[in-house]
């Protein structure tokens, strides 16, 4: 299933400007620790940028707004088959070969020869309890 830009809701700018204006900031309190000059200064610009912007007029942010979305929907699509592969090959099938194994038929696929399929209960007591349930 692919997804369109035009059928995603954005954020407000406003919202994406300080969202980008606290990352910024972040960037730039790093690089401040870690005693990159050029790095503080460049993270630094982009911080008050960012901040005039949004503060201002958040209409301007608005092309970058469009354009973060499109990358979150790209890497959703790659990022997304991933994980399930991984988690689908990672854990569901070692546990269905280990079952194998084990000769375990859960869902009670294999051909028997019966009279029937429907499987015997023990006792009659168990029927009888749904007939008062609450």
């Amino acid at each position: 299933m692919q997804m369109n830009l035009a059928e995603v809701e954005l954020p407000s700018n406003r919202k994406f400007g300080f969202f980008f204006t606290a990352v910024f900031l972040g960037f730039s309190t790093y690089f401040y620790h870690k005693g990159s000059d050029a790095w503080l200064y460049a993270f630094s610009a982009l911080t008050i940028a960012f901040l005039i912007a949004t503060v201002v007029k958040a209409d301007v942010l608005h092309p970058l707004n469009k354009l973060w979305m499109r990358f979150g929907l790209l890497l959703g699509m790659i990022v997304s088959p991933i994980v399930l592969g991984v988690i689908f090959f990672g854990l569901f099938t070692p546990i269905a070969i280990v079952m194998r194994i084990a000769g375990r038929d859960e869902l009670r696929l294999r051909l028997k020869k019966q009279s029937s399929h429907w499987i015997k209960r023990e006792t009659e007591a168990q029927s009888q309890s749904f007939k008062h349930q609450f």
